[in-house]
């Protein structure tokens, strides 16, 4: 097979003239070579071009991208301070209610969980390299978890006011504070005092109001009936009366009823109408003896009436 040779016969169709070729077989793998060479090079040489347009792509779609992230950022950040603001204030609200309830405050450091907020924090949102736009974005997502740790210390805060607040409130609300007759003459004061019928010097441990015999008693905070008297002996004593407890140590008397409108065991509200005004027992005219014990000892009325 080496001995043979490859004759090529070309000729131009404008002419008659014949011309011939002769190749050996070591021209031909020669000619092929070369021919295989070149089109790896231009191969090669159009996956080089290829692969920088796609890297210059590539570049070009990651620059679009940082600057939609820059600006997502800055965006980001204005909405944080705005939201700091929000929390700022409601730090604030949240500490003047703390004191209309009498609650301690846990103060400012205890408020921003020893962190600080995002108008102490330094630093560009406008990013020169993909470090700096990931730090940006890591410090943005820790100051979200600080204003969202500083919410639920609010929170907390508002559930301990409530509470309070609704404590405070009840415990107003069973304070004995108004008048229990609307109108009426104050005829006789707590101390000591000539009693009106043995005209012996003894304390008054209450106070007596006159009134209009069926003139309405009412009670003048919350509490439970304790007691009520409905019989006594003429010209004896407070005659009908009513006693309530109102927690917390306070307890009230209203004696020498003409009615009474509450049983034992019976809750009563503030303005609440427990009986009427009379002269049942020891008495020299219709009135209301308005009494006041605390811990077991009276006290003067006039101390806890505010109207």
């Amino acid at each position: 097979m080496h001995g043979k040779r490859l004759k090529l016969i070309y000729f131009s169709t404008g002419g008659s003239e014949v011309k011939e070729l002769s190749l050996g077989w070591k021209n031909i793998s020669l000619l092929f070579a070369g021919f295989l060479t070149v089109c790896l090079l231009f191969v090669f040489a159009g996956l080089m071009l290829f692969t920088d347009v796609f890297q210059d792509a590539q570049i070009a779609n990651l620059k679009k991208t940082n600057t939609q992230l820059e600006k997502m950022l800055a965006d980001m950040e204005s909405k944080v301070k705005e939201i700091e603001k929000e929390v700022h204030n409601i730090e604030k609200n949240d500490k003047d209610l703390r004191v209309f309830v009498d609650l301690e405050d846990p103060g400012d450091d205890a408020r921003k969980l020893g962190r600080g907020g995002l108008s102490e924090v330094s630093y560009s949102i406008y990013a020169t390299s993909e470090n700096e736009l990931l730090q940006n974005a890591q410090r943005i997502s820790q100051l979200l978890d600080n204003l969202d740790a500083r919410m639920s210390s609010v929170e907390k805060s508002r559930s301990e006011i409530i509470s309070k607040y609704n404590e405070n409130d009840d415990k107003w609300r069973r304070i004995p504070s108004i008048r229990p007759v609307e109108g009426g003459r104050l005829s006789d004061v707590f101390g000591w005092r000539t009693h009106p019928l043995t005209g012996k010097h003894q304390f008054h441990e209450g106070l007596d109001i006159s009134a209009p015999r069926g003139t309405p008693v009412l009670a003048p905070a919350d509490g439970t009936v304790e007691l009520v008297v409905l019989k006594y002996r003429p010209n004896q004593s407070y005659g009908r009366q009513i006693v309530i407890d109102h927690g917390n140590g306070i307890k009230s008397r209203y004696a020498h009823l003409k009615n009474v409108n509450v049983r034992v065991g019976e809750k009563v509200t503030r303005f609440m109408p427990i009986g009427t005004v009379g002269d049942t027992g020891r008495s020299t005219g219709p009135h209301l003896h308005y009494e006041i014990i605390k811990d077991g000892q009276h006290v003067n009325p006039l101390e806890y009436i505010l109207e």
